[in-house]
């Protein structure tokens, strides 16, 4: 994590001093992502404003940027994913009935302090794409699909194949 960004956050004392936070953290930093990860070097700029609503609830918003190197679901080779994302959070605690805004996205408090990095992570995994490919011209395994595009007019051409046989 670059020095400049907290390790910890309070996200309620943040919002009433109405903190910005920008910065960066490091991919390699991310446990569960490392795990998805075909390269785990890299790095994810991020810009987090904490904020209250009228009514005291606690927001926080901001974007994050990063590129990083997943498996291709065609190839198995390395595929470069960028993400930019933008992020808009509200604060509640377990077994509270505050009412967050319609835009907001729930997070859900034990503590009164969250790992920096451990909510950029669950954001970042929530924006990756299902199955990560190159495009198909780029990819490794493009031959390979064209072929069976060409080969099978549907999921169900052997069948066929074997009613008349």
């Amino acid at each position: 994590m670059s020095s400049d960004l907290p390790q910890y956050i309070d996200p309620e004392r943040l919002a009433i001093e109405g903190v910005h936070l920008e910065g960066q953290v490091g991919l390699n930093e991310m446990a569960r992502l490392a795990k998805l990860l075909a390269v785990s070097r890299g790095m994810v700029s991020l810009k987090l404003a904490f904020s209250r609503t009228e009514k005291g609830l606690t927001c926080i918003t901001g974007s994050y940027e990063t590129e990083m190197q997943l498996t291709c679901q065609r190839c198995l080779e390395p595929v470069t994913v960028k993400l930019a994302e933008t992020i808009n959070v509200g604060i509640t605690f377990a077994g509270s009935a505050n009412k967050l805004p319609a835009s907001a996205e729930p997070l859900v408090l034990t503590e009164d302090t969250i790992l920096l990095a451990d909510f950029i992570e669950e954001e970042i995994l929530l924006g990756l794409p299902i199955s990560p490919m190159h495009e198909l011209q780029e990819c490794a395994a493009a031959e390979q699909v064209r072929h069976s595009d060409n080969t099978a007019s549907g999921p169900f051409h052997v069948l066929k194949t074997l009613k008349s046989g």
